[in-house]
Parts: structure tokens; C-alpha cells; sequence
């Protein structure tokens, strides 16, 4: 299972759609949550707990693998969310 939080539009590699949920053997397996530029720690507190915890019940993984982009922190040049290293944080502290 992946669940993947990142920039909604068209941009490479135009991939996450919130319809692409896997294919073959590998359908219902991936969720894709697009955020609009601007996200900030509190609404994303409340899209990732709730994804997330849905997840974890229906899937109870034994393992979990974070790869937390800094691009989503507020201030990064490449990115367009106002999230900050609390918010990151509090995402980890969650899980």
C-alpha cells in the first residue's frame, strides 16, 4: 500500500491522480490525496489523520516507510505549501 500527499495539477511526472489506484495485481493498493498549492499545517493535520488512520486499520501494516519531502515546508522555492517542521512533526508523533 501506498498513500502519496503531494501538488495537484500537471506537472511531471503527471502521475497521482486521485482516480490512479494501481493496476493488475497491484489495484486498491495506492492512494493518491492531490493538496492545492498553499496547504497549510492544519489542514493537512486533518487529511493525513484521517487518510491515514483508515489506512492503517484496513491494511494494520507492520511496517510503515515515511519519505517526508521538504519541499512542502513553508519558504522552499520549489515547493507551494505552507507546512512547517511542527507540522511534519505532528505527522510523525501520529503514526
Amino acid at each position: 500500500m501506498t498513500v502519496s500527499f503531494h501538488k495537484f495539477g500537471d506537472f511531471f511526472p503527471g502521475t497521482g491522480h486521485i482516480k490512479d489506484i494501481g493496476v493488475g495485481l497491484g489495484k486498491n493498493y495506492a492512494v493518491n490525496v492531490p493538496l492545492n498549492d498553499g496547504m497549510d499545517d492544519e489542514n493537512f493535520r486533518g487529511l493525513f489523520r484521517s487518510i491515514i488512520q483508515k489506512v492503517m486499520e484496513v491494511y494494520q501494516p507492520e511496517a510503515v516507510v515515511l519519505q517526508c519531502g521538504a519541499d512542502s515546508l513553508s519558504g522552499d522555492r520549489l515547493g507551494c505549501f505552507n507546512l512547517s517542521v511542527k507540522g511534519h512533526a505532528d505527522c510523525l508523533r501520529f503514526l
